[in-house]
């Protein structure tokens, strides 16, 4: 067996617990499965009040120099910061999360790796030429980008960046979300024979939420309950179509939701569906599949990566609540198939998505760079 070689790696962040979210997750989740792998991590990310400059947590240590949160201030502090850090201590990689901080991440002589998690990073992409060649600018100097979908990574080759690019998927706690009981199915429900399809999404626009209550509204006729995790600006437009359309009954909007209720959130739902416009690799999809739920999903971003149709799931074409309405049906009256469909998405996760998986792969990254950047 080939000995790792261990690696001394700094993440940089805008976003990192206890501040909630989608980025931060990820970065701490990876960077504990990278210290499992017997790499050394350290995070740099934003002050906030409360936290200390400098502490451990669970093995990392995380750093919060006094950074300013505003571009182009932000890249200017966290250059400054990593100089001097840099000449104290030795670093093999900087692994950045998101635009904000690739400049000031850059030029100190060491590896850089660049992950974008976000929709407006595509949408910068895919935008007009002045934009396109902007960000190029910004990013040319990297020596690798990780992209969460295969749509990412195509569009970063796509503005004109010449270095490696690789498709890893973002990834889940296996055993945060696992399949099991719920007291709220009991709740939400007075017939053990009427399924509970879930959406757990913010509600705006990109995630195409308008569209899975189009959908209930061809299903009516049917015996379900539909709840809907999250909040945003959609959620009034989507309130008023339910009620308009004779869904009250069956429609519960839970509103914001903490992550550490959505575990059992998940176990008491049947189906998940995913009615993305604009969609890298579905943190909620990963927790869906790792709970044991079918998916109905868009063919968008990185939800094919999820979804094998038919196998564990349903792709549907995005923006037609029609077809994603036909899908429904099919999950809704065939018991036995979402229960195939369910061992199928959990075993999906178990092989290509726990952090384990995600950590290793990420690895690879890195030493590539090493070797050959």
């Amino acid at each position: 067996m080939q000995k790792r070689t261990i690696m001394r790696i700094l993440m940089i962040t805008s976003e990192f617990p206890p501040t909630i979210g989608g980025v931060g997750s990820h970065v701490y989740e990876l960077s504990r499965a990278l210290a499992a792998l017997g790499h050394q991590i350290s995070i740099v990310t934003l002050p906030i009040d409360g936290e200390p400059e400098k502490r451990v947590v669970d093995g990392l240590t995380v750093e919060r120099p006094s950074l300013v949160k505003w571009m182009p201030w932000h890249d200017y502090h966290l250059k400054a910061y990593l100089t001097k850090r840099l000449r104290e201590e030795h670093v093999d990689v900087i692994h950045v999360h998101g635009l904000r901080g690739v400049w000031g991440a850059s030029g100190h002589g060491v590896h850089v790796v660049f992950t974008n998690h976000t929709s407006g990073f595509l949408k910068r992409l895919q935008g007009p030429a002045w934009k396109r060649w902007r960000t190029l600018q910004r990013i040319r100097h990297v020596n690798a980008i990780i992209a969460p979908s295969h749509e990412l990574c195509d569009a970063v080759r796509s503005v004109g960046y010449q270095g490696p690019v690789a498709f890893i998927s973002n990834g889940v706690d296996a055993d945060k979300f696992s399949p099991g009981t719920s007291k709220l199915k009991s709740v939400w429900r007075d017939d053990d024979d009427v399924p509970v399809i879930l959406m757990a999404r913010r509600l705006v626009e990109k995630n195409g939420v308008r569209y899975f209550v189009q959908a209930l509204k061809h299903i009516n006729d049917l015996k379900f309950k539909a709840v809907i995790a999250g909040d945003g600006p959609e959620r009034q437009w989507m309130e008023r179509y339910v009620h308009q359309h004779g869904l009250s009954d069956k429609v519960k909007f839970l509103g914001g939701v903490l992550n550490s209720d959505m575990p059992e959130i998940y176990r008491a739902a049947d189906i998940s569906v995913l009615p993305s416009l604009m969609e890298a690799t579905s943190i909620a999809g990963l927790e869906a599949m790792a709970t044991g739920l079918p998916l109905v999903g868009t063919h968008v971003g990185g939800i094919p990566t999820l979804i094998e149709d038919g196998i564990n799931g349903f792709l549907v074409p995005p923006k037609q609540p029609e077809a994603m309405a036909e899908k429904l049906k099919v999950l809704i009256a065939d018991s036995s198939l979402r229960q195939r469909m369910s061992q199928a998405a959990r075993a999906r996760v178990e092989k290509h998505f726990t952090w384990s998986v995600i950590a290793a792969e990420t690895e690879k990254v890195y030493a590539k760079c090493l070797a050959e950047c």
